[in-house]
């Protein structure tokens, strides 16, 4: 942790006023005893913190962490249990259950995240029970990712096949529209990179 934070600390002067860090992933929550301490730390520093999780992860492994940190960004996929559970290999009930209890019991500020995946999770029936979900939970803030391939070529340098090619891009049109149906419930929408954050 020491290692860690000595980089912190070194490239804190070219951060600018609205620097700090972000643990991500993957699942930083599983390392819980080093999440806290290296948030705990920079906090400490008045260094702002942040963690993305997708929020399956035991309660116990994320509440250490809560007094140490500014921001979370919490990724939601898809609503529907069967098809989170195809296409994820997990049931989304923890993650959900999660995001409503951080909702409540986190002081920072939460921001959900949802990568758009074409055919899986942009249609218009789905973003009304994300934009629904939110509501719930109290809080009225997404950031919406759109699908990319990135990666592709990390596959390719490490000797792995890609897992896929057949998903495509979302178009700026469609983000858009994603974009208006949340706004239009209350939600605001946040689109890619062009964030306040």
């Amino acid at each position: 942790m020491s290692e860690l934070y000595s980089l912190v600390q070194r490239d804190r002067q070219y951060w600018g006023s609205r620097g700090g860090i972000t643990l991500t992933g993957g699942k930083p929550f599983f390392q819980p005893a080093f999440a806290a301490a290296i948030l705990k730390r920079c906090h400490d520093a008045y260094v702002h913190t942040a963690v993305e999780t997708c929020g399956e992860v035991s309660r116990s492994f994320i509440e250490p962490s809560l007094p140490y940190l500014d921001w979370l960004f919490f990724d939601l996929k898809q609503m529907d249990p069967d098809l989170h559970l195809e296409w994820t290999g997990h049931s989304n009930s923890h993650i959900l259950e999660n995001a409503k209890w951080l909702a409540d019991e986190f002081q920072g500020r939460m921001v959900y995240r949802m990568t758009v995946v074409p055919g899986y999770n942009d249609q218009p029936d789905h973003i009304h029970r994300i934009g629904s979900f939110i509501s719930s939970t109290g809080l009225k803030e997404i950031n919406l990712l759109p699908l990319h391939h990135l990666g592709r070529e990390k596959y390719l340098l490490t000797g792995c096949s890609y897992f896929t090619s057949d998903f495509y891009i979302p178009t700026p049109v469609s983000m858009q529209h994603i974009k208006d149906t949340l706004e239009a419930e209350g939600i605001t929408c946040y689109v890619g990179s062009e964030t306040p954050f």
